[in-house]
């Protein structure tokens, strides 16, 4: 396989069955941690992203180079951490803040966390790449007090400054929906990202059922203002998950769906800014997740154990049984119950694939396959591998265009 942009088409065959993906998450406590270290000369990765080695160099006249000019590891290098800063994650409020948290701590090189708030306090405990304390005039800095009108009035006060943070190539926007300034500021980010030309993606958690009517609207109000101004949007609904899983401690339910938040992020930054087998680009990026066709956005994943594909052979053979434990796996990615869509209906999809240097062709042309057989049989598919020699899994996320969320138009008929 070169490294071409590569995607597969094959007959439809639709399973019909729901499955889950929230066991991984539920019985895992912290990520592991990963040396870096390189195959046959492919960078691999370090808590999940590719490690470039700092230089002392800069760049000096990017765009005066005469015909010719051969280009250095050093130049290269700095370019890349140029690039990097094209692409940036924005957590708003208090959810924002502790998703952007979580994120940091996981460790994320391919592009820049930023923390938005009202509330210096929030913010001050917040760890981000960097940080905005909105509306200083407008709330002292003590917070919006859950008034998305207030939350609003404070981005429009710090206009120039959210413009700065938003011209980039990619706008990740994180955000809790039914409070102040996550459901109040985050969609004037989401504009003026949007009015600089970025593909903005927009993650948005909405409130329990048992926090009351009145909150459920605000929400709904926000995320329906939210959806206006990104290219794609997906609400992760926090009953579905206590739906799922009611016995769960509260902090390990909402430590579940900031990873889901997370490793979406992190798969499609993955994808874009480090080097692997098969590369993505931005350019793929925006046309398989670009507002044209609809902002209607699906996410999903899974973890395939390589000891339960070579136990019975000894190696990673391809039989039979190892064919349905990886299909199985990947309809787990397909269908996640926490967002209530059918894949059948995804019209563009990105894959991540992550494996060890036993990763074989044949288990990614299966994983890709089963994708592409339970998708749109017209669909936009484009998919990526990295390898991980410390990892014993291999990891599938999926994330793409689809239907829009049944939420979102249950907000659409409400309001």
């Amino acid at each position: 396989m070169d490294n071409a942009h590569s995607s597969l088409t094959i007959s439809r065959s639709v399973n019909q069955a729901m499955y889950g993906s929230l066991e991984d998450l539920i019985s895992e406590d912290k990520l592991k941690e990963i040396t870096a270290d390189t195959i046959n000369g492919i960078p691999v990765l370090e808590n999940g992203q590719v490690v470039l080695k700092p230089k002392d160099s800069h760049l000096d006249g990017l765009e005066n180079q005469p015909e010719g000019y051969t280009d250095s590891d050093e130049y290269l290098s700095e370019f890349l951490q140029i690039l990097k800063t094209r692409t940036v994650i924005v957590g708003v409020g208090g959810a924002g803040n502790n998703a952007i948290t979580r994120l940091q701590e996981s460790g994320v090189t391919g592009a820049v966390t930023i923390a938005v708030n009202t509330d210096a306090q929030d913010l001050y405990y917040a760890n981000a790449d960097q940080k905005l304390l909105i509306g200083k005039d407008v709330t002292g800095g003590l917070g919006s007090g859950n008034n998305p009108k207030i939350g609003e009035k404070a981005a429009e006060s710090d206009l120039e400054r959210v413009r700065q943070i938003t011209k980039k190539n990619i706008v990740f926007i994180t955000c809790g929906m039914g409070g102040g300034t996550g459901t109040g500021a985050s969609p004037i980010i989401a504009r003026e990202a949007q009015k600089a030309g970025a593909l903005v993606i927009s993650f948005c958690t909405l409130p329990f059922k048992m926090e009351g009517e009145e909150k459920k609207i605000v929400a709904y109000e926000g995320m329906l203002r939210l959806a206006q101004y990104s290219d794609t949007i997906i609400p992760l609904p926090n009953e579905k998950l206590m739906n799922l899983v009611p016995n769960l401690t509260l902090m390990k339910g909402f430590k579940i769906m900031d990873e889901i938040l997370i490793r979406s992020v992190r798969g499609i930054v993955d994808l874009v800014s480090n080097c692997g087998l098969v590369n993505l680009d931005l350019a793929d990026v925006k046309n398989i997740l670009s507002r044209s066709k609809g902002i209607g956005g699906y996410i999903g994943k899974s973890e395939i154990n390589m000891e339960d594909i070579t136990r019975d052979s000894g190696s990673p053979a391809l039989t039979p049984m190892v064919k349905e434990i990886i299909r199985e796996k990947t309809l787990k990615a397909l269908h996640n119950p926490i967002l209530e869509i059918d894949p059948s209906e995804i019209h563009s999809c990105l894959v991540s694939i992550t494996g060890n240097q036993y990763l074989t062709l044949a288990q990614v042309n299966e994983i890709v396959s089963t994708v592409s057989a339970n998708i749109q049989p017209d669909a936009k598919l484009k998919f990526g591998a990295m390898i991980d020699p410390n990892t014993d899994k291999i990891h599938i996320n999926v994330i793409g265009q689809g239907p829009i969320s049944p939420y979102l138009k249950a907000a659409q008929e409400q309001m």
